[in-house]
């Protein structure tokens, strides 16, 4: 279903735009005319636009899903009175890694209230416990960024969270790398996980 879906938001997306090329139209005319140079291009039908893209995913083996709305996380609330003065950073994938040393540097200045934006809320907490970060310097929140329901989600619950006051900071340290996996990782929504990979 997945790969049917994807397929159909490509097809549409190039399809139906009213400034793409001639042969991206639902034509089945291979008659080309010449340029101003006198040159006569090759045009390719769409019917093997449609067979090319067809075969590309037939052939492409899609995960299960990351995200589903019954994991949806309920939104927290009456985060300004929690986050006091302090500055909001968020940290993605401040579960491990750098993003973790980073999110318990921050907490324990003082200054920073961080919103830990993770996979698995339950390990965030014990990783902040762990790390000795301040019991009201923190809020881990769910996010899966291979799904953009979730992010929608997330920017909710985030919204709910610290009310009117401002994002001061967001650092962007959540990341996928297989650099030596010979096969694409695909996100719910169809897009590539890791866009560079090493041949």
């Amino acid at each position: 279903m997945t790969r049917l879906t994807a397929f159909l938001v490509a097809a549409a997306a190039t399809a139906s735009s009213a400034f793409a090329p001639a042969l991206y139209k639902n034509t089945l005319s291979t008659a080309a005319t010449p340029n101003v140079f006198g040159v006569t291009p090759k045009v390719q039908t769409s019917t093997s636009l449609f067979e090319k893209g067809k075969k590309i995913l037939d052939q492409t083996e899609l995960p299960e899903k990351l995200y589903f709305e019954k994991a949806k996380e309920a939104p927290k609330v009456l985060g300004g009175i929690k986050i006091g003065t302090r500055k909001i950073v968020v940290v993605t994938g401040a579960s491990s890694g750098l993003g973790k040393k980073c999110a318990a540097v921050l907490a324990k200045t003082g200054r920073y209230f961080v919103v830990m934006a993770v996979r698995d809320v339950e390990k965030a907490k014990k990783v902040a416990k762990e790390e000795g970060m301040p019991e009201n310097s923190y809020v881990a929140m769910k996010l899966e960024l291979g799904n953009l329901q979730s992010v929608r989600d997330f920017v909710q619950n985030l919204k709910a969270f610290k009310s009117a006051r401002p994002l001061n900071h967001l650092i962007c340290n959540a990341a996928v790398y297989r650099p030596t996996d010979p096969e694409p990782a695909w996100t719910d929504d169809g897009f590539e996980m890791s866009m560079v990979r090493i041949a």
